[in-house]
């Protein structure tokens, strides 16, 4: 797994959460690094890129906005939830 798809693996969980202990721990962590990335002395050339940086084209960016805000209002069901429906909908395809 590289970092892309580790990334995008965390942000599915996180989306699917609705626990805020494990949310703020999370939120705890992130910002550790971001102070800690700010508390560095060494220059920014020092460090090497090794992946490229995917570029969302207009789509794709307005795809995740409408997700981002259907979360928000609360428009979504928990993985659990998911898996019932599934369940169901495999149930009646086999009648």
């Amino acid at each position: 797994m590289n970092i892309g798809e580790l990334k995008l693996d965390l942000i599915a969980k996180i989306i699917h959460t609705n626990d805020l202990e494990t949310l703020m721990k999370i939120e705890a962590v992130l910002n550790n690094i971001q102070q800690t990335i700010h508390e560095v002395n060494e220059p920014p050339t020092t460090y090497i890129k090794t992946e490229k940086v995917l570029i969302l084209n207009e789509w794709q960016q307005a795809r995740i906005d409408i997700s981002l805000k259907q979360i928000e209002n609360g428009d979504f069901i928990s993985h659990e939830e998911d898996q019932l429906e599934l369940e169901k909908w495999f149930q009646e395809q086999e009648k």
